[in-house]
């Protein structure tokens, strides 16, 4: 006899994820855990600022004639990477270590994952070689707002190849 493979629905978007098993039959989720990560929903203004809603500064150099030397000063470029993008690399990263940890406990055999395109991409690029061998099915879709079984629904028969 077959023993039934496990499977864990990840469904997620850059600020929020929930975790789901399958039901044995695939037509029911089971809620395993829930994640945030309220700094992707963040202003970028207020990911850059400090406290009194300034930019970050550093040590300016000292010009010649000037006598600046140490002195504190506005950075005078804007910062290669979006910080609402870098939120959203570091929440990825986290389900990432959340869905690596899974394996290693063998707590599921098979993985869908669920986010918008751009989110999922970065999911993706986080997650191990191994547990990439374990996903099963991705959808570029965001399903953060719906209910267990609405999730289930528009899933169907990915969830069935149980």
């Amino acid at each position: 006899m077959q023993q039934q493979q496990m499977t864990w629905v990840l469904v997620c978007d850059a600020s929020r994820a929930r975790l789901f098993q399958a039901a044995p039959r695939g037509d029911e989720l089971v809620l395993l855990d829930e994640l945030a990560h309220p700094e992707s929903r963040a202003h970028a203004r207020d990911l850059m600022a400090d406290a009194q809603g300034r930019k970050p500064v550093g040590p300016v150099p000292a010009r010649a004639g000037h006598g600046q030397n140490g002195a504190y000063g506005r950075p005078g470029a804007e910062p290669d990477t979006d910080p609402k993008e870098v939120e959203a690399q570091k929440f990825a990263r986290q389900l990432a270590e959340r869905l690596e940890r899974g394996l290693n406990d063998h707590a599921y055999d098979r993985l869908i994952v669920t986010a918008p395109p751009h989110f999922l991409g970065l999911v993706r690029a986080s997650v191990s070689t191994q547990v990439e061998k374990h996903v099963g099915a991705t959808f570029d879709k965001d399903l953060t707002s719906m209910d267990a079984g609405e999730i289930a629904r528009r899933l169907g028969d990915a969830l069935q190849t149980n």
